[in-house]
């Protein structure tokens, strides 16, 4: 059944109180939101989305896709469950969770299986409301379209407190233009009473500063800005109230330029009003990405304030760059041949989602009591550790780590667990560290750490990412060990059957030196020599499959000159059954050539060539044999072993068309293109 509705009597007064001060209960749609919840619907997949808000009795519909009403009750709401979370609420199926079992709108229509939905908080944490998906079906999000959901609620908290202070200003603007018109007696004696409005002024400040916002207000035709204290500390400026709009400008980074607003864009109202960009702080010099919302107002037909609000979303910029890191991580991780490689783009990863000035990853020799630091990365000017350390002066780091205790240290001169270590950081030139450790049937093996030459904190998202670059790290590096063993083990086995081949060569040839039809025995070992030569292009491969053109240059090559043979087809790789069935072929084909066909004079040659056709399920390769300039050949009218192995085709399927042409022999072979390349 649905789980009861936890009940706090304050904090829903002081919900309702929140929601209220925005003065969005029902309102008329308006354009802003509904695109909103169509790109959450488009985003989604679903055919339903909302932005809604959750009053005392009912929720009220801003914007909706799908469902046709503006208002609901409280009763049957999905959203009211999710407003009691953190910040999201995901259901794949309503009917097998307990929550929503039996709501009326999943055991009846319109029989709702799936809800997501991203709580609309205020500054104060307080949930007003969700923007939400549904569906008919049971489904599920990816991590994207989560964070999508995500960052439009972010949006539409966004226009609500862009609204709320738009409306403030406008409020303390209108009594400004009365002050100003009135006698100073007057505005003297309004002074008197506006102990209180100051101290709305504080709260709003104070709520302002904490959700990292800053507040401005341009005169155009001045160029004279009135900032709040919060827009000073988000821009690294002296906290006063007036500035030039030029003061901003100049801390813009020149690429970004083209994204603000000017002078002439402000006169104009052709500046866009809705950005984002990135500033070099005046104080620190720190990159900032900033959000600016704004609106003008006019005044006799002219343009004559910009009014807005700028949010410091540097952080929410770094968590969304860090995940793409991780994605392109994973992607070029798969590409990667050496534990080197993989090392060496992990190490860069890593220290620039993390902004440290050196990251790499080292292994640990137990017995030689060092440590190997195989490679790092290094801002410029940091010194590289590439190379032996020894374990001695990292005893207190080590043990920890050996307990698979991942470490981030803000401070290493701080940190009292660490004294016995803090010289040899000392002689690193490191201040604070992140180490994640990898354990190995309880030994510690290996870490991937990140340096920097200044003390500071790590953050949780960061831990997180460090986490995330280790997994797929040490997944990758597991991955590429077990390669490197197999071709170790494969090279063993290669070694073992050359010396089976040949002492199968050596028996054969005592066991058959007294028969007198030595061409059987020659035909005999020939065969062999042909298993061998296919054998060793596909160890190439781990056994796993080789390129065509690899096994033909292969097998043909002992025959005769490479001019002789003309080989061409696309880049078609097949596994180790086919290769082996085409080496045997190829070796009776040109066996035969050199006996009767196109190799048994001085001029002939052989065309050799391979292509695709067909669709999807029903591709085949088609692979041909046509000799030229031979000696005219005729059908043989004796069939011996050699000739059964070439109608059998490539991996047994009997598809061959051979004909004896006056130029020479051409045979055609055609098989499935999923059964050649089939490994195995």
């Amino acid at each position: 059944m649905n789980a009861p509705l936890q009940h706090d009597p304050d904090r829903e007064e002081r919900r309702l109180s929140a929601l209220r001060s925005y003065d969005v209960l029902d309102t008329p749609k308006e354009h802003e939101f509904d695109e909103i919840a169509r790109l959450a619907s488009d985003i989604c997949g679903t055919p339903i989305a909302v932005v809604n808000f959750i009053a005392d009795q009912r929720q009220f519909f801003k914007a909706e896709v799908g469902l046709g009403v503006r208002e609901t009750p409280i009763g049957s709401s999905f959203c009211a469950q999710a407003i009691l979370e953190e910040e999201f609420l995901l259901v794949p199926d309503a009917t097998q969770d307990s929550r929503f079992d039996c709501n009326p709108l999943v055991t009846g229509e319109p029989h709702l299986r799936f809800y997501a939905g991203a709580v609309l908080k205020t500054t104060e944490g307080l949930p007003i409301g969700t923007v939400c998906v549904l569906d008919y079906q049971p489904k599920s999000l990816t991590e994207l379209q989560q964070r999508t959901l995500r960052v439009l609620a972010h949006q539409v908290m966004a226009q609500l407190e862009l609204r709320r202070i738009l409306k403030t200003q406008a409020r303390e603007l209108a009594v400004e233009r009365r002050l100003s018109a009135r006698r100073h007696a007057q505005a003297s004696k309004l002074g008197q009473i506006s102990d209180e409005a100051r101290l709305e002024e504080e709260r709003y400040r104070a709520a302002h500063g904490a959700g990292r916002v800053g507040v401005f207000e341009i005169d155009v035709p001045t160029g004279q800005m009135t900032v709040s204290d919060e827009f000073c500390r988000i821009f690294g400026v002296p906290v006063r109230k007036n500035y030039f709009a030029s003061t901003f400008e100049n801390l813009v980074i020149d690429e970004d330029r083209k994204a603000i607003s000017n002078d002439e864009t402000r006169h104009s109202g052709t500046a866009e009003l809705d950005v984002e960009y990135r500033i070099r702080r005046a104080n620190d010099q720190s990159l900032l990405w900033i959000s600016r919302r704004a609106r003008f107002t006019v005044d006799n037909g002219s343009v004559n304030r910009m009014i807005g609000i700028v949010l410091d979303v540097t952080e929410a910029k770094q968590k969304d760059a860090r995940t793409q890191a991780l994605l392109s991580l994973g992607d070029k991780l798969r590409e990667v041949e050496t534990t080197a490689e993989a090392s060496r783009i992990a190490a860069e990863t890593l220290a620039h989602g993390l902004g440290a000035n050196r990251a790499g990853y080292f292994t640990i020799d137990q017995a030689a009591d060092t440590f190997v630091v195989d490679f790092n990365w290094t801002e410029a000017g940091a010194a590289s550790l590439v190379g032996y350390h020894s374990l001695a002066g990292f005893r207190a780091t080590i043990d920890r780590l050996a307990n698979g205790e991942t470490l981030a240290v803000p401070n290493v001169a701080e940190a009292k667990w660490l004294a016995a270590d803090a010289a040899s950081y000392e002689a690193m030139g490191v201040r604070s560290f992140v180490q994640v450790p990898i354990v190995k049937a309880g030994t510690l093996v290996g870490v991937l750490f990140a340096h920097d030459d200044t003390p500071r904190s790590w953050t949780n998202d960061e831990m997180a990412f460090a986490w995330g670059v280790a997994d797929r790290s040490y997944a990758s590096l597991e991955k590429l060990n077990a390669e490197a063993e197999q071709r170790l083990l494969n090279e063993e086995l290669n070694h073992r059957l050359k010396n089976t081949l040949a002492m199968v060569q050596a028996i054969a040839g005592q066991t058959l030196k007294s028969v007198t039809e030595q061409d059987a025995v020659s035909a005999f070992t020939d065969r062999l020599r042909s298993l061998s030569a296919a054998h060793d292009v596909l160890l190439q491969q781990s056994w796993s499959a080789a390129h065509m053109k690899e096994i033909v240059e292969a097998v043909v090559r002992p025959h005769a000159d490479p001019w002789r043979f003309v080989i061409s087809g696309p880049d078609v790789k097949i596994g180790s059954k086919a290769g082996l069935s085409l080496s045997l072929i190829l070796h009776e084909l040109a066996t035969n050539a050199i006996k009767y066909g196109s190799l048994s004079n001085s001029e002939g040659i052989v065309e050799i060539s391979w292509d695709t056709s067909g669709e999807a399920a029903d591709r085949q390769l088609v692979f041909s044999w046509a000799e030229k300039n031979g000696p005219l050949v005729s059908e043989p009218a004796r069939k011996g072993f050699g000739s059964r192995l070439i109608r059998m085709g490539l991996v047994g399927t009997g598809d061959v068309d051979k004909r004896y042409l006056p130029t020479g022999l051409v045979a055609v072979f055609r098989a499935p293109l999923g059964l050649v390349q089939e490994v195995g």
